[in-house]
């Protein structure tokens, strides 16, 4: 199994980067092959997105580098921290360049037609308040909505995992209970 991490978090002693570790060491295990893109940290930086025609988008170095990881990889496992109800804009900005229409998507009779099938989708991220505060406002079901509906799924793949671990900030939770919790 080839298994890709995009980790979207700024600061490398973060927990994020923590689960990342965790879930190399469960993979390794299990004799995954392991690549892992650091977006805040990579040398392929793609610059906020914009374009003039979605539908002509020129490929840029950078995609075809990040593309050929996507093609690589079984499985994708993004991690990332929970803010501002939803995902830090560096990863929004990594989807909106790289599952480029032709490459992850089409249309067909007008139809989105996801071009990215048999690979899996994992999902690892957290938040400072307690997670039940996410789950009584429905936020948690916005974020998963939103990545299996409009991206995971809108390009063929599968969400297999999703993992919202809340609390961080707070002393009574403890990070090495919830990296215990982690499996593959």
């Amino acid at each position: 199994m080839n298994s890709l991490i995009i980790i979207a978090h700024p600061k490398k002693g973060s927990f994020s980067f923590a689960m990342a570790e965790k879930y190399m060491d469960l993979a390794k295990v299990k004799g995954y092959k392991i690549d892992i893109i650091d977006l805040y940290r990579e040398k392929h930086q793609q610059p906020f997105f914009n374009f003039d025609n979605a539908n002509k988008l020129e490929k840029t170095s950078e995609m075809e580098y990040y593309q050929e990881k996507i093609k690589w990889a079984d499985e994708l496992v993004f991690i990332f921290p929970y803010w501002w109800g939803g995902m830090p804009s560096i990863l929004k900005n990594f989807f909106e360049w790289n599952l480029s229409k032709g490459f992850a998507f089409t249309y067909v009779n007008s139809r989105p037609k996801g071009l990215l099938i048999n690979k899996s989708v994992k999902v690892y991220t957290t938040t400072g308040a307690p997670t039940f505060i996410y789950s009584i406002t429905g936020a948690n079901r916005r974020i998963r909505k939103t990545i299996q509906k409009q991206i995971v799924e809108f390009c063929g793949m599968k969400l297999t995992s999703f993992n919202i671990y809340g609390g961080l900030d707070k002393s009574e939770t403890k990070p090495s209970e919830i990296l215990g919790r982690m499996k593959l």
